[in-house]
């Protein structure tokens, strides 16, 4: 039996926004009869909204009339396509209830990143004692009450969510990202000579991604040079400071064509190193991305990652922060093109068994026919 599905909100696209793209090609696969009704994303103007809260009052302006022009939409949508449920994807915190409302078909929201974590716990934007921080915590509660499915990416994370929010486990679920862009066949690898390693670092260097600490180990690494993409200002000087010839510096953002060049380039991809709890929770995307690529990958070992890379020779597991262990490793790796070239030939297995969006899309597609077996239970 085909399902409808309806996608509903206001999310980002493009290139480092996978996320939306892979549900609904992994649902297409299944064969699905996918659907939107979008309104425009905010885009940055989420960072600004979390830096500036003065700009809240003009924010909640337009969310009036956003809500408004969705509302119509949605039921229009639903009219039109009679849809089996109603997927809102990220960010959709401030919508789902609305959509709630508007539908009688099981609503997933894919929550993918609480608000209250985002903002107070992983960039400390707000004191945890702070109004703010309690009108996040009250947005992230209020989403997943509404929903009768809720997706984050990876099991530990949902488990924190539910327990955050004191919403019921059972209404909670899990889907990794995966790449709608992962290359149909990996690029050769590029060996490196011994004595020699080259790292490739992407991403904005929020605290997640513990790049200062990258830059460190690397600085302590004689053998080991860095290619750096993206990153704060402060973490870019900061790079040049301590590397010097040894950090090759690419803009803060480039194209998906040329940052799979880099990829395809790399012997090795950092992943993320912080300490922030958010580390323990997720697989970044950069990690996805790699394997999808055939590369290794070095990263912290986390409990988000620990499935994924615990047993597998594709990735190389440090502990979180720990500047002397990732140096160690780092040097060693510089001495064993070997053991890097393994790396890189079980590196596509890895992303295929754990993260290629036709698996994801077969699991997602077992969750949306359970909710709606559910569903029509109750009625």
């Amino acid at each position: 039996m085909t399902r409808t599905v309806l996608f509903c909100g206001a999310w980002d696209d493009g290139s480092g926004y996978p996320r939306t793209r892979s549900l609904q090609q992994g649902l297409r696969a299944q064969g699905a009869n996918v659907v939107e009704c979008r309104l425009p994303a905010m885009g940055q103007g989420k960072q600004r909204l979390l830096r500036q809260p003065w700009w809240l009052p003009f924010w909640a302006l337009g969310e009036v009339l956003q809500r408004f022009r969705l509302r119509r939409a949605v039921r229009a949508a639903v009219a039109q396509h009679a849809p089996d449920f109603v997927v809102v994807p990220y960010p959709g915190h401030h919508l789902v209830a609305m959509v709630r409302r508007c539908v009688s078909v099981p609503v997933v929201l894919d929550l993918f990143l609480p608000a209250y974590d985002t903002a107070v716990v992983d960039r400390q934007l707000f004191a945890a004692d702070s109004l703010m921080a309690k009108a996040l915590r009250h947005l992230d509660r209020s989403a997943c009450r509404a929903a009768d499915l809720v997706l984050l990416d990876t099991e530990v994370h949902a488990a924190h969510v539910a327990q955050q929010t004191g919403v019921p486990s059972e209404r909670f679920d899990w889907l990794p990202v995966g790449d709608p862009e992962a290359p149909a066949q990996c690029a050769a690898y590029p060996r490196p000579t011994a004595g020699r390693l080259q790292v490739l670092f992407f991403g904005t260097g929020v605290p997640l991604h513990g790049l200062r600490t990258l830059v460190d180990a690397v600085a302590r690494a004689p053998s080991v040079s860095l290619v750096l993409v993206g990153g704060a200002d402060e973490d870019r000087e900061h790079a040049q400071a301590q590397l010097g010839a040894r950090v090759q510096l690419h803009p803060t953002f480039v194209p998906r064509a040329e940052l799979q060049s880099l990829m395809d380039a790399a012997p090795l991809v950092a992943g993320v190193f912080g300490t922030s709890p958010k580390t323990d929770l997720v697989v970044p995307f950069k990690v996805m991305h790699a394997l999808a690529s055939g590369r290794p990958v070095i990263t912290a070992d986390t409990a988000a990652v620990r499935p994924v890379l615990g047993d597998s020779p594709a990735g190389f597991l440090v502990p979180a922060g720990d500047v002397d262990a990732l140096a160690t490793r780092l040097e060693a790796l510089a001495h064993a093109p070997a053991q890097l070239a393994a790396a890189a030939a079980a590196a596509r297995a890895v992303y295929d068994q754990h993260f290629a969006v036709t698996r994801t899309g077969a699991r997602f597609a077992t969750m949306l026919n359970r909710l709606v077996a559910a569903h029509g239970a109750k009625s």
